[in-house]
């Protein structure tokens, strides 16, 4: 008996050499191969040399895994570091294998028809591959499949029942898709999580990709978290995600939807997202995720903890921090559509404000338009303060929908549509240049809620004594004093306090100052109109006595003249008078022309008068009697030549 005990164990020894000198024959060309005692297990590496054949590869793969050896028998197999494009069609039918290893080779696709042969497989990897996609039913039916790794391919897109309830693959609990080149994301990720629990989650690890897009075509309903809670880590580092809502938004979920897909137990979340690596920024988008998840009736203590890129727009200084633990008013988008030159636009929504910071921008007027409010409840808060070019305020449409406004500190000195402009609920306008309200004021209707009309120069004269009233009657939306600047006597004075003698007191004393001013002065002009009349009257004599001469002064500068003085005079003057006239200038340096003796020969007298006066820079006729007789005719067609 013992001898047919130790025939069989030869036999049987026999057999399992036999089987690894086949398994050794035949191994693929310039490859290793390896096997374990029992024929359950194979390794095909090629070592990625480039001598390896590819349809070579693949002819000996199939001769060799459709051996009666291996078919029913093997478990295990990898063949790596091989020039395959291709899955060999013999892998599809070996209904046995439970791990199947294709990593590092060339493979483009995962064929059809071949994975659900494979019922028993618990393992897949095909990572560092050249796989493009995952097409709808490549894995269907592997009940039992609990790993697949498809790292470091192209795989751009995935279908929409690969990983969907229907596949079936209900043991699944490793997914490995990082370093592909995804751009958008299914919510298949609530199917794989729903097959989790606490104590065992899935993970699905989608690290290194490339998606900014949420879809939800594959049409997952929200309600559906009421039935069943995923269990599952979530691995999102390192892609291209800007806001944390886009993820819920994409899938179609509002915030209390989305809370309702959660569960604590122990402090801990059922489900979790790992986005670092994200540039995922706090702004006014991801705000209704932060402001309504820190309202959710959380346990007492539970850390919120979601980070995202903070940016003040008016300074541009960034930090990460966690949005659970940062100022909600710090939430911000800044807005450049129709946002005026040089200004800052921001929308704020925690307090409900599109901002609009234009403050120290020279401004000469006030922006036609601003960039659109985003809702109903949204208004404007305008900073238009220091602009000390701005001198008119004009009323805009945008005013409607405003609820502050600061021109402070600026140039403003008239405005426009007074009674429009007052409806704002808060006014700034401390510090400008105005002197007092339009009349119109009187009777308006002002509904304003916060007023600031300070440091302004009001005048507190006669004239404007109503504002007094009015400021009284808007003492309780003043949100600081307003004081008089004019007229002198009045300034420092609250407009307030004054009463109406107070402000026309100062106005009586300006007329009487101003009547003794203009009577004292009505006396000095009256006194010196008597003195220029008896001046003009007693001139020759003064002029004489003083030797006064004012008109003794040369016009003529820079003018080419012959003479300085044309003497004229009658011929039966000329001598003693005329001649001694002449004389005298002469004397003096003067150059004079002198009839009898400058006047030329053979032209006529009219000629020579012509001659004269344009010649000279001064005429001096010397009359008597007989000047008209002699002259009257030749001096009337002289002047009628000029």
């Amino acid at each position: 008996m013992m001898a047919w005990i130790s025939l069989l164990l030869l036999c049987v020894h026999s057999a399992i050499g036999l089987s690894h000198t086949v398994i050794w024959t035949h191994c693929p060309t310039n490859c290793s191969c390896g096997a374990d005692g029992t024929s359950s297990s194979l390794s095909f590496d090629c070592q990625a040399r480039r001598s390896v054949d590819r349809e070579q590869l693949a002819d000996q793969l199939d001769l060799l895994l459709s051996s009666n050896r291996t078919h029913g028998h093997l478990t295990s197999l990898s063949i790596t570091n091989t020039p395959l494009t291709q899955l060999p069609r013999s892998i599809c039918r070996l209904t046995t294998l439970t791990h199947l290893h294709l990593d590092c080779n060339r493979l483009t696709r995962l064929p059809d028809n071949c994975f659900s042969n494979l019922s028993n497989l618990v393992l897949f990897s095909a990572h560092d591959n050249a796989i493009e996609a995952l097409q709808d039913g490549v894995l269907h039916g592997l009940t039992k499949l609990q790993y697949l790794d498809l790292s470091r391919n192209t795989i751009s897109s995935i279908g929409l029942s690969v990983f969907a309830t229907s596949s079936n693959l209900s043991s699944l609990f490793t997914i490995k898709l990082s370093e592909n080149n995804l751009t958008s994301l299914e919510p298949w990720i609530y199917d794989r999580g729903i097959i989790g629990s606490f104590q065992r989650r899935v993970t699905i690890n989608l690290t290194d990709n490339k998606i900014s897009k949420f879809t939800n075509k594959i049409g997952f309903r929200p309600g559906m978290c009421h039935r069943k809670i995923p269990y599952a880590y979530v691995f999102l580092k390192n892609n291209n995600i800007k806001h944390f809502s886009d993820i819920y938004n994409g899938w179609r979920l509002t915030i209390t939807q989305l809370v309702g897909c959660y569960k604590i137990e122990d402090g801990v979340l059922n489900i979790q997202f790992f986005v670092a690596g994200n540039n995922i920024v706090c702004d006014c988008v991801t705000y209704p995720f932060y402001r309504s998840v820190a309202m959710q009736n959380l346990p007492h203590g539970f850390p919120l903890s979601v980070n995202c890129s903070l940016t003040d727009p008016r300074t541009g200084k960034s930090n990460i921090v966690n949005g659970f633990d940062t100022d909600p008013n710090m939430f911000v988008c800044e807005l450049s559509k129709r946002c005026p030159t040089g200004c800052i636009c921001v929308h704020r929504p925690h307090n409900a404000t599109l901002h609009v910071y234009c403050s120290n921008r020279g401004l000469t007027v006030l922006p036609l338009e601003l960039p659109k409010l985003p809702d109903s409840r949204t208004k404007y808060k305008l900073d238009f303060s220091n602009n000390r070019l701005l001198r008119r305020l004009e009323y805009r449409d945008y005013f409607v929908n405003t609820s502050i406004l600061d021109v402070s500190n600026s140039g403003v000195d008239d405005i426009a549509d007074w009674e429009e402009i007052a409806e704002i609920p808060d006014i700034n306008l401390f510090g400008n240049k105005m002197k007092s309200l339009p009349p119109t004021f009187k009777s308006a209707n002002v509904t304003t809620g916060k007023l600031n009309l300070a440091n302004n120069p009001w005048d507190c004269s006669c004239d404007n004594k109503w504002m007094s009233d009015w400021f009284n009657s808007v003492a309780d939306r003043l949100t600081q004093k307003v004081l008089c600047y004019s007229p002198s006597r009045q300034r420092g004075k609250n407009i307030m306090q004054d009463s109406d003698e107070e402000f026309c007191a100062a106005s009586e004393a300006t007329k009487r100052a101003l009547t003794i001013s203009l009577s004292s002065v009505a006396g000095v002009l009256l006194i010196l109109l008597t003195v220029g009349v008896i001046v003009y009257r007693l001139r020759v004599k003064l002029y004489t006595r003083w030797k006064f001469h004012p008109f003794n002064r040369d016009e003529c500068l820079g003018e080419d003249m012959d003479y300085d003085v044309f003497l004229s005079c009658s011929s039966n003057d000329n001598l003693p008078h005329g001649n001694g006239i002449r004389e005298k200038l002469e004397q003096h340096g003067y150059r004079v022309c002198y009839p009898p003796r400058d006047f030329l020969a053979g032209d006529t007298i009219s000629d020579n008068i012509y001659g004269a006066v344009v010649r000279s820079k001064r005429t001096v006729c010397l009359l008597t009697e007989n000047f008209p007789q002699r002259f009257v005719k030749q001096s009337e067609h002289f002047y009628c030549s000029l």
